[in-house]
């Protein structure tokens, strides 16, 4: 899967940068010129990205468009912005104005777009990080110097954390177990970051680092953190285990915002003053490549990003019952019944009637595990027969009691399936022969699974069609999935391309065109024969840089083809 960047200009427009090859893709307008953008969060899943606005507003990007979905009203002058791990909640910080007191953060439900809760901390919160298990965020108030910290299942401040002057960014290791804190300075700048513990929310260690430390980012392994210095026109980078700076790597003016990738390779660094953004190989910490992105460029955010698009057709919702998990098990059990009376004897055979399986308690003992306790009841039917009996048959009942521990998220049900039952019968008596006045000593065993399962929906990618393909005529161009097709030499430069495109049946896909091997504009393919026009824009290029390529799960047949 691809990765992305998404730079957050102060020119109110996004930058997409492919990290692959270091070049902006697509620029996304925000909202109207006048606002600013800020900081920018990107989905656990990849799929959104929420953007803050000087004015008290949000903005939410689907990744797959790379287009404004939404905007969220939120406090004044909101700044930082974090996403739980979960995906669930977006917490928002709400700086306002220079001379007054905001001091809230807003919550959003990403279900929704709606803020749900909004929580008084310290004054002028701008950084916020949230602990990997989701339970904590960690705010830093500029004016207050100090961290709150909030327990994000009741939204209340639990603790407040006395930092360095102006606390500015913040970041949080991987294991969860230390929080740093960018102190900016504010009469006069500094150059330190506070190392908090979160297990006892204590300053334990002071950095000094460059001048005017505004954003930290740590490697997905943990072992550093770099911090963006904008006085110096550096990087600092920190060693976790000493928390001493081990090394500085120049960049560009005014380094403010900083992501490093997913695999930890590479800290991407956006230079406010230069309007580009520097990238640092964390093997080498050598800046390997710069990139020009819109003016003012702030906040970075980086992910992996499913792209291009999926079609609605591309893929299908199924429903199916998940099991989340099982219980099998065996029991015996020993029982004596009465013989009716009779004056004859004869050999007594046992019969199983009818079996049932009644839940009769779920008791949570883990709420964090989903782990619960099952009382369940097993009730065993059995007919018991002889010539001895009056009426030739008797009927008993057998009752298993048991208690399983079972994990059952919200909303499954759990359910008992009884595989086999046996019983078996003795009886003092003659060779072959039970005398019916005595007692029955009967042994019933039950074979039984406990499950606890849910109605779940996926959406999976549709798979390519079992029935057999059309034919074609032998002058079409045939296009198979991941490949592409150069074009004709004739004419050398070209501003459009025209053809008549068909699918295998059942199945959507999509024909893309790459400029210089980047990808441009696109369109769709079903089964029924469409004629097609993709305008290249800003053309005419030189043919040899133009290709299409198949980006679905289908073979794409092609006819008269042609350029202009």
């Amino acid at each position: 899967m691809p990765t992305f960047a998404y730079v957050a200009n102060g020119g109110n427009k996004v930058s997409v940068i492919d990290t692959n090859t270091n070049t902006v893709v697509n620029t996304i307008p925000v909202l109207s010129v006048d606002n600013f953008t800020k900081v920018i969060a990107i989905t656990p899943d990849g799929k959104f990205a929420y953007v803050t606005n000087l004015y008290n507003v949000v903005a939410v990007i689907d990744t797959c468009t790379n287009t404004v979905v939404d905007t969220i009203t939120v406090g004044d002058f909101p700044v930082g912005i974090e996403i739980t791990p979960n995906g669930k909640y977006v917490y928002v910080t709400n700086s306002g104005l220079a001379t007054s007191v905001s001091s809230t953060v807003s919550v959003i439900d990403t279900n929704t777009n709606i803020v749900v809760d909004t929580i008084p901390v310290g004054r002028d919160p701008i950084g916020i990080a949230i602990t990997p298990n989701g339970n904590f965020a960690y705010v830093t108030n500029t004016k207050s110097d100090n961290v709150s910290v909030i327990d994000t299942n009741t939204n209340t401040v639990v603790n407040t954390i006395t930092v360095g002057d102006f606390p500015q960014g913040i970041a949080i290791t991987p294991n969860g177990n230390f929080a740093y804190v960018a102190n900016q300075g504010q009469s006069a700048v500094t150059n330190t970051v506070s190392v908090i513990n979160t297990s006892t929310n204590i300053v334990v260690d002071t950095i000094t680092v460059g001048t005017a430390p505004s954003y930290i980012a740590i490697t997905p392994d943990g072992n550093f953190a770099y911090v963006t210095n904008i006085f110096d026109d550096n990087v600092s980078v920190i060693d976790t285990d000493t928390n001493t700076v081990v090394q500085s790597v120049p960049v560009g003016a005014c380094p403010l915002g900083i992501a490093i990738t997913p695999d930890g390779n590479f800290a991407y660094v956006t230079n406010t003053c230069d309007d580009n953004v520097s990238v640092i190989d964390t093997n080498t910490n050598i800046v390997v490549d710069t990139i020009p992105v819109g003016a003012l460029p702030l906040g970075i955010a980086i992910a992996n990003i499913d792209f291009p698009c999926p079609t609605p057709l591309d893929r299908m919702c199924i429903e199916t019952t998940r099991i989340f998990d099982s219980c099998m098990f065996e029991e015996e059990l020993r029982k004596t019944f009465e013989v009716p009376n009779s004056n004859k004897t004869q050999d007594i055979q046992c019969n199983i009637i009818k079996t049932k399986c009644s839940i009769l308690d779920i008791t949570q003992i883990d709420q964090q595990q989903d782990l619960v306790d099952v009382k369940l009841q097993i009730k065993v039917l059995i007919s018991f027969t002889s010539k001895c009996f009056n009426d030739n048959t008797f009927k008993r009942v057998a009752c298993f009691d048991k208690n399983i521990t079972l994990v059952k998220p919200e909303g499954a049900d759990v359910y008992c399936d009884i595989n086999n039952v046996t019983c078996s019968c003795s009886q003092s008596s003659h060779v072959g022969m039970v005398s019916c006045n005595n007692k029955l000593c009967c042994t019933v065993k039950v074979t039984a699974v406990v499950k606890s399962k849910k109605l779940v929906q996926f959406e999976v990618p549709v798979l390519k069609n079992c029935e057999p393909k059309q034919c074609c005529p032998n002058k079409g161009i045939i296009i198979s999935p991941g490949k592409s097709y150069p074009l004709p030499n004739e004419p050398s430069e070209i501003n459009s391309i025209m053809f008549v495109a068909k699918t295998d049946p059942g199945i959507t896909s999509r024909v893309m065109v790459f400029l210089y091997g980047l990808p441009s504009t696109f369109a769709t393919v079903t089964e029924e024969l469409k004629q097609f026009k993709l305008n290249l824009p800003g053309g005419p290029y030189p043919v040899e840089n133009v290709s299409l390529k198949n980006l679905g799960n289908s073979t794409i047949y092609i006819y008269n083809l042609t350029t202009k």
